[in-house]
């Protein structure tokens, strides 16, 4: 039996189970963030959307990772794997519970689970399944950022304690952030620099560790973004000035 495959950490996350999709294919309200990589070349493909949203453009952190093919084939067959299931079953969420856990009970167990380093909720029942592995693993912690804000709302009477959702702002459906305050507490805001976030009164996450709160926060961008845009100069600028750029071994900075 096919099973579905996960990673155990990053540049910026360690000890932790990670799933992944595809960048921007499996993200249905994926707004200003929108990138891809095409499924055969790795090739970038930068696809901003600015419908029901303000907020400042900049590229998918996760998406560059697509540039290596055993990501890119990762992602991919664990997207594949999800819809196969879906439309030789019906659409029925126990299917893709099933799935999910038994592939969860084959990895060596871990506390924190983070579903979607890349990728998003794209059905109700996919969500709904992630919903009922997190209600029959009470041990574990689950966590994700999202911008199907809509699907949240519409099972948020569903949602175990243990199963922790960021809203993502800079999506589509950023209208429903103020409409519902109480239920959308934890908003993860991406900023160019370190004094936006001062300015804002945001505190910046490098760990996930405000994925777990109930306040806004911020993340700086990072990673690869579209030469010229203004995402690309302020990291520049950071860069120049010494400042944090990016996880892993080649971080400018120590945190």
């Amino acid at each position: 039996m096919e099973l579905l495959k996960f990673s155990t950490g990053n540049g910026k996350l360690k000890n932790r189970l990670i799933f992944s999709l595809p960048a921007g294919y499996a993200c249905p309200h994926a707004g200003v963030c929108k990138t891809m990589a095409d499924r055969a070349t790795g090739n970038i493909m930068d696809l901003p959307q600015h419908n029901g949203t303000i907020a400042d453009e900049y590229r998918c952190f996760a998406a560059m990772a697509e540039t290596r093919p055993t990501v890119r084939e990762a992602r991919w067959h664990n997207w594949d794997l999800l819809r196969k299931t879906i439309h030789a079953n019906g659409t029925q969420a126990i299917l893709l519970r099933d799935l999910i856990d038994l592939s969860l009970s084959m990895q060596q167990p871990k506390e924190l689970v983070r579903v979607h380093e890349s990728g998003d909720f794209w059905t109700e029942n996919y969500l709904k399944a992630w919903l009922m592995v997190a209600k029959q693993r009470p041990k574990q912690k689950f966590y994700a950022y999202t911008k199907s804000l809509g699907m949240w709302y519409s099972l948020k009477d569903l949602i175990p304690s243990n199963f922790y959702l960021t809203a993502s702002y800079g999506g589509t459906l950023d209208y429903m952030l103020p409409k519902y305050p109480a239920i959308y507490q934890r908003i993860a805001y991406v900023v160019y620099t370190e004094e936006e976030a001062a300015d804002r009164d945001l505190k910046i996450d490098h760990d996930d560790s405000h994925c777990f709160g109930d306040k806004p926060f911020a993340l700086l961008v990072h990673g690869s973004q579209r030469a010229g845009s203004a995402a690309s100069k302020a990291l520049s600028q950071r860069k120049k000035n010494g400042g944090f750029v990016g996880y892993g071994k080649s971080m400018q900075k120590t945190l």
